[in-house]
């Protein structure tokens, strides 16, 4: 006979080979804490930076070679929807890496505690795109969740920084509240027996005339609080200042992979487990997407912060992503979701770049601090030229190919209201987009920008060409895309 402790460690030897990019990770970073933090005096903590750079590629290749499955008694999975925002999750970490050393080293902040918790906060994410249960989805989202909390006030000699690191843990730890309360009104409407995403979807349809208000309540629960974890609208208040008083290379690092993570676990839960349900949230899904979308383009167009505009910019953007969780019953919604994430990756991650760069002492950058690059340094504005065109859908460049291709699989969704709403405010944000080309090429003075750094210049490069090139290989890139789905 099968003891408990047996049968644990079974499930957890065959279930392991899932997860082999998660294990690296976490070993790799504890080890940094200790004893690796003894390897480097203190003086040398940057070289903590390729360590960590070197075990992201890794982890990433192992997500490229391993094998769909599901494991650990039906709480995870690997397949098309987990591996595909897991490459998002891990370039965006490799770019934060990458962007980090710059403004460390003005700083002088290098410990090896940061490059850690990179690590770790990549490994919750890594986690949260497969979780297939929602116990494993609530665990998924605390690990990355408390990584961030501490990198984004990790400067603690900065007031800014302070504030935003307790303002971010106090919502979060809110929406954490929230959500796990919805997860407790599910397991009772269920009769305490189910946590499985699929299992839920099941069991949901059949228990909603007994215990409708359980359900009901359940469901906007977990809705509440999966808009605070990718700030959406009106559950928002928290993103403009964290990003604006967080580290840059933070701010560039929670504004793509926590989003990309977060909205896989929203498509498999509200694609999943509320499948059956979806006149319980869908009304109110579409007013928090279009909330998104005029909020967040309205108030970007008074920001004087760079970093700020590109936070009320990131609202927006999830609100076009919610319309792809809205039409996520079809594989096509699910593969809009994650073409528009992949590209936005680049889009964001290129503009922060160059924001990185343009900073003295580590301070975020106003607008108006661009005035001149274009005479001063004009590959680094023509750059920001094409990811601020992007941004705001200015064809032919791939941020037009994906709302394109999103709006389109919203309509065919029977979401026209949404799209018209998408439309026009993406009209609005092209004034703030175009504001800033504005400051660039129309207007001289400005303090001088020395010349980019070798991993700036990468990072700058490749997602310029990507943000160039990919409508040109759109065919190619909807083809990638099929593979987005579930087994």
């Amino acid at each position: 006979m099968t003891t408990f402790s047996q049968g644990l460690w079974d499930s957890l030897m065959q279930g392991s080979p899932l997860i082999y990019p998660q294990i690296l990770l976490i070993i790799i970073a504890t080890l940094m804490l200790w004893p690796g933090d003894l390897f480097f005096a203190k003086g040398e903590k940057h070289k903590w930076a390729p360590v960590a750079f070197l075990t992201l590629a890794l982890s990433g290749a192992l997500i490229y070679l391993g094998k769909p499955g599901e494991g650990f008694s039906g709480m995870y999975r690997v397949d098309g929807l987990a591996r595909g925002f897991q490459v998002i999750v891990i370039l965006s970490a490799l770019a934060a890496v990458a962007l980090s050393q710059r403004t460390l080293n003005a700083l002088r902040e290098q410990t090896v505690e940061y490059y850690a918790l990179i690590l770790f906060a990549t490994a919750g994410m890594l986690f949260l795109c497969g979780a297939t249960d929602i116990v494993s989805v609530y665990f998924a989202l605390e690990l990355m969740a408390l990584c961030f909390y501490i990198l984004v006030g990790y400067f603690r000699t900065q007031n800014r920084g302070v504030e935003a690191g307790l303002k971010y843990y106090l919502l979060g730890a809110f929406s954490s509240a929230i959500f796990i309360y919805g997860v407790s009104l599910l397991f009772m409407a269920t009769g305490g027996l189910v946590t499985n995403l699929a299992e839920l979807g099941q069991k949901l349809p059949l228990v909603i005339q007994s215990n409708s208000l359980l359900v009901f309540g359940g469901v906007l629960f977990i809705l509440v609080g999966m808009c605070f974890k990718v700030a959406a609208a009106p559950f928002h208040q928290w993103s403009p200042d964290v990003y604006d008083g967080a580290p840059t290379p933070i701010t560039a690092f929670m504004a793509t992979a926590p989003k990309a993570a977060a909205l896989a676990a929203f498509l498999r839960i509200f694609g999943t487990a509320f499948h059956g349900l979806m006149d319980q949230w869908s009304l109110p899904l579409q007013f928090v997407a279009a909330a998104s979308m005029i909020l967040g383009n309205v108030a970007a167009i008074r920001q004087q912060s760079m970093k700020r505009m590109l936070a009320y910019s990131s609202i927006a953007h999830v609100g076009y992503m919610l319309m792809g969780v809205l039409a996520a019953d079809t594989v096509l919604g699910t593969q809009a979701v994650w073409l528009y994430a992949l590209v936005y990756l680049f889009m964001n991650t290129g503009a922060f770049a160059i924001v990185i760069h343009i900073q003295k002492g580590g301070q975020g950058e106003r607008i108006d601090d661009f005035r001149g690059l274009g005479h001063k340094r004009p590959g680094l504005a023509f750059a920001m030229l094409v990811f601020m065109f992007s941004m705001a859908g200015i064809p032919p460049l791939a941020g037009f190919f994906t709302k394109f291709y999103l709006f389109n699989i919203a309509v065919q969704n029977g979401l026209t209201g949404l799209v018209v709403i998408a439309v026009l405010t993406s009209a609005v944000s092209a004034f703030y987009y175009l504001w800033v080309i504005r400051q660039m090429y129309f207007h001289e003075g400005g303090a001088e920008v020395e010349a980019p750094g070798t991993a700036t210049t990468m990072i700058v490069t490749m997602a310029c060409a990507v943000t160039l090139l990919a409508t040109f290989f759109g065919l190619d890139l909807l083809k990638w895309a099929g593979s987005i789905g579930w087994l």
